[in-house]
């Protein structure tokens, strides 16, 4: 049941998005419907992701002496780097599924 109103809140929030944005540039829905889908598929990657650069500069930026102003940073120990891994949830495979969907989509629709 969980994943179900999971997956309702993610397509209800990207149809909305696209939406708004259609609404927003005076185009129409099926002009952004590719792009906002693949922008959604993108955070909720990036969000359920672990390790890879941002994590890397994150614990460089911790063990440099001069970062910024702020010069209490110096870390005296070594920060292992993080293992790279992605989670996988409903909230990305529906996002994924809308993305390829609205391309196919598009595609016939510009095509004909």
């Amino acid at each position: 049941m969980k994943k179900f109103v999971l997956a309702i809140i993610t397509i209800g929030t990207i149809l909305i998005a696209n939406w708004g944005i259609a609404a927003l540039f005076y185009n129409h829905f099926i002009d952004w419907s590719f792009l906002t889908g693949l922008a959604v598929t993108i955070c909720i990657g990036f969000f359920n992701s672990s390790g890879g650069f941002m994590s890397d500069l994150t614990d460089s930026k911790l063990q440099s002496s001069n970062y910024g102003h702020w010069t209490a940073t110096e870390v005296r120990t070594k920060i292992d780097r993080q293992k790279r891994s992605f989670r996988t949830s409903i909230s990305f495979y529906v996002a994924l599924s809308y993305t390829l969907i609205a391309g196919l989509l598009s595609l016939i629709y510009y095509n004909v």
